[in-house]
């Protein structure tokens, strides 16, 4: 009986990115959708700077999952996100 719901469980590995990710995207959904509003009486350079920063959490908690669900580290993906992150940062320091 335990044996036959452990290989069910491994059957359904595939469900469980899905359904973490499929959980947060409204979240963030929303949160930008908020910001939208909110920001529409700014000048365009705050809103580009928290939707930009908002994309980068967004990145970053994808690629934490599932370097922490396959096992399999991706560091090139890693500075290329904290590099994009960076040079956003900069450009709204800037601007």
């Amino acid at each position: 009986m335990l044996l036959s719901l452990v290989l069910h469980t491994y059957s359904m590995r595939y469900l469980l990115p899905s359904v973490v990710l499929l959980g947060t995207a409204p979240t963030y959904v929303l949160a930008w959708g908020v910001w939208r509003l909110l920001s529409a009486f700014l000048p365009s350079r705050f809103y580009q700077a928290l939707d930009d920063r908002l994309y980068c959490v967004y990145q970053s908690m994808v690629l934490f999952f599932f370097e922490n669900y396959t096992g399999v580290q991706a560091p090139e993906m890693k500075t290329q996100i904290r590099m994009c992150c960076l040079e956003i940062l900069e450009y709204c320091v800037c601007v």
